[in-house]
């Protein structure tokens, strides 16, 4: 493992096994998610693996819609959080430490609206909702956006601007 910033431990690809069989473990959270995709954000380090927990994200390159909420260039996405053992506690300590470590920029994610445990483990850190989604060839599988706000020049309130 390698540190980023002396905050958190980035994945290499010894820990690809352990990475995958946590994916595995959540397979109903992430049908989606491939080997090849896995590696290809190991190589580029995003992602985090400490303590059995996963965290895959990036930084957006330029503005970005997710559903009908426009994220900034500049702003964090995360695409996943997973635990090896949900419940023990090392899900927040990490996840502490990837707000920590984006400090200064916004935090976007998409979650499931039948992950009714994982949107809840988010409003704890203060997300808000701020868009609908759907994804699938037909639009079956919906969801929710939310953002964590850590730039001080503007506040999202009730899909709007203040």
């Amino acid at each position: 493992m390698n540190k980023i910033n002396q905050i958190l431990n980035y994945a290499t690809m010894n820990d690809y096994k352990q990475v995958m069989d946590v994916f595995k473990l959540h397979k109903s959270y992430f049908p989606h998610i491939r080997g090849d995709k896995v590696k290809r954000m190991i190589e580029s380090k995003n992602i985090v693996w400490e303590n059995g927990v996963l965290i895959t994200w990036n930084h957006y390159k330029r503005k970005q819609k997710v559903g009908d909420y426009q994220a900034q260039k500049g702003d964090c996405i995360l695409h996943q959080i997973a635990a090896k053992n949900q419940g023990d506690g090392s899900g927040k300590r990490v996840f502490e430490k990837f707000i920590e470590y984006n400090k200064g920029r916004d935090i976007v994610l998409s979650v499931r609206s039948l992950n009714t445990r994982a949107i809840e483990f988010y409003k704890k850190y203060g997300f808000i909702k701020v868009s609908d989604i759907e994804w699938g060839k037909t639009k079956q599988v919906k969801g929710e956006v939310y953002l964590l706000e850590q730039k001080p020049l503007y506040r999202y309130k009730e899909n709007k601007f203040v």
